[in-house]
């Protein structure tokens, strides 16, 4: 007959070579040849795994129905299972097929010789798997106070390692220096508003990030990562991250991502959606009868006895807004010429990403072309219509990259000789002028509504008071530029300048008859701004038509 030796150890780490020596010497002791012993060792877990899921016991009991199998060997109990049912269950099985099992820690035969059970063999048995699960309870409760402590304070207990951040010498996590800029500049480019979701993805691609991923599978990505709390240092799971966004920015990047699906379910052609705000909370929508913003919510709730802001029409607030909108633009951009240097420079760096990110895909393109090349030519593994097919999406990209890469080294060289020019304040101030009147009059709308959705932070429409709302509003906008306005009308009222505090007022007094706004309720300083007529009235106003015949 032969014997099975039952060698186990928990993880791939350890080494079974011991035990199995000592079995070994121990089925010579009672007699077995190298010929009829059979060495299963494995290492499989006796916590995690169920009976019908360990390889060992199953190999085990494969052998024993043969009929040639006698005798199991195992070096401890705990070596066939930790859990008394298992142990148990094995026991069981064994007995019942006169299957003689020998532990050499502690020395236990449980048949007699006349295969019938030992009794007290028995009673030894069911103590050490008393004490087998018993120390597995203990393990495990040990291990998940030190698993709970090492999350407690910070530590990497294992799992994936998230983008910006990285686990430092001791265990800790980090913040990687180079993934969490990336971090920030996606939250810094989604909060700028000129970018959705698919158009940053593409935009951070052509930058040379996330190469290995499909602008779907980014976009995806970003999703995610903009909205995961973990990234301002709130705890969402068990490990605790450095925080790598501040909470104004994280705030901001939330108020964009709700403005942004209420957007999505809006016609995109109106510009202010929905930064135009009622007093009742809801965002106003456009009725296109009557040419006007109006609470989308305003017919359905007066039951409820809700205080609604007026209708507006939609050509004048748009047309005041983009002007607002503009000043912002004109201040930002002279800011930032102020210090043309740094941001050109700024700007150059991002331009050789570009460059170098398209250089890599031509080449990668290039590579696969010539691949294909022999495989339709040499291996003749492709039909020729399918070959042209690919071969003409293939030089569809190497020559869009190609153009890319000539479009980004003339913006390249172009802002070069802006950094070398000697170009003084009064030039600088002519060409913003100059770019300022090229918009005033309005642009497309994609890229009106990024300049608005940039600068502007929400509209409010008011009743003028002692005016018919008809015609008559009151409107406030509020902007990025805000608390820089309130530092500016501190400094004007020192320098004497109180004139002048009425331009950085974010209240405007609007006559849509007239399709005039003005900064003060008496209508002594009028907004220069240019009336943009970009949508008819479809409904005839009546009133308007009385008015008209006086």
């Amino acid at each position: 007959m032969k014997c099975i030796l039952l060698v186990r150890v928990s993880t791939e780490s350890q080494s079974f070579n011991e035990q199995e020596k000592e079995l070994y010497d121990l089925a010579y002791s009672h007699g077995y040849k190298n010929n009829d012993i059979v060495s299963i060792a494995t290492k499989e877990s006796a916590i995690k795994l169920k009976e019908e899921e360990r390889y060992g016991l199953n190999r085990m009991k494969e052998l024993v129905e043969t009929g040639e199998y006698n005798c199991v060997f195992a070096w401890e109990i705990s070596r066939i299972a930790r859990r008394k049912k298992i142990l148990f269950s094995i026991l069981e099985y064994l007995v019942e097929r006169k299957v003689q099992l020998i532990i050499k820690e502690p020395r236990i035969h449980l048949l007699k010789d006349d295969k019938t059970i030992d009794e007290g063999a028995e009673t030894i048995f069911t103590l050490y798997a008393q004490l087998a699960e018993s120390e597995m309870r203990n393990k495990m409760s040990r291990f998940e106070r030190a698993k709970k402590e090492g999350y407690n304070k910070g530590k990497y207990m294992g799992g994936k390692v998230k983008l910006g951040y990285k686990v430092d010498e001791n265990g800790f996590w980090a913040i990687d220096e180079n993934d969490s800029k990336l971090i920030q500049l996606m939250f810094d480019l989604y909060n700028s508003g000129e970018y959705s979701l698919a158009e940053l993805g593409k935009e951070l691609k052509s930058r040379g990030y996330f190469k290995n991923l499909s602008i779907t599978n980014v976009k995806a990505e970003i999703y995610h990562m903009l909205k995961d709390p973990l990234y301002k240092g709130e705890r969402t799971s068990n490990n605790i991250y450095p925080q790598i966004i501040d909470n104004e920015t994280w705030e901001k990047c939330r108020v964009k991502r709700q403005e942004n699906r209420v957007r999505s379910k809006q016609n995109g052609s109106h510009l202010l959606t929905p930064l135009i705000r009622c007093s009742c909370g809801a965002s106003y929508s456009v009725n296109l009868m009557d040419g006007s913003y109006s609470c989308r919510v305003k017919h359905n709730a007066v039951e409820k006895g809700l205080i609604h802001s007026p209708d507006i029409n939609v050509n004048m607030i748009e047309s005041l807004v983009w002007y607002v909108a503009l000043q912002e633009l004109h201040e930002d951009m002279v800011c930032k010429r102020s210090d043309a240097k740094k941001t050109y420079e700024e700007e150059i760096n991002i331009y050789n990403q570009k460059i170098a990110y398209s250089r890599e895909l031509v080449d990668s393109t290039m590579k696969r072309r010539s691949d294909l090349d022999e495989n339709y030519f040499v291996h003749g593994r492709f039909t020729k219509e399918k070959y042209e097919e690919l071969t003409q999406k293939q030089n569809d990209i190497i020559k869009n990259e190609q153009s890319n890469i000539r479009k980004f080294e003339a913006a390249i060289n172009n802002l070069q000789q802006q950094i070398q020019a000697d170009i003084t304040f009064d030039d600088m101030m002519n060409s913003l002028s100059s770019s300022y009147d090229n918009l005033k009059n309005g642009t497309n709308l994609e890229t009106m509504r990024k300049i608005i959705h940039r600068y502007i932070v929400e509209v409010n429409i008011e009743p003028w008071v002692d005016k018919a709302t008809c015609f008559w509003k009151k409107v406030i906008i509020k902007t990025t530029h805000d608390d820089e306005n309130k530092e500016k009308v501190k400094l004007f009222q020192e320098q004497g300048l109180d004139n002048m505090l009425f331009t950085l007022a974010d209240i405007f007094y609007v006559n849509t008859f007239h399709k005039k706004a003005y900064w003060d309720e008496n209508m002594k300083n009028c907004v220069p701004m240019v009336y943009i007529p970009r949508l008819e009235r479809k409904r005839k106003d009546a009133r308007q038509n009385k008015l008209l015949k006086k």
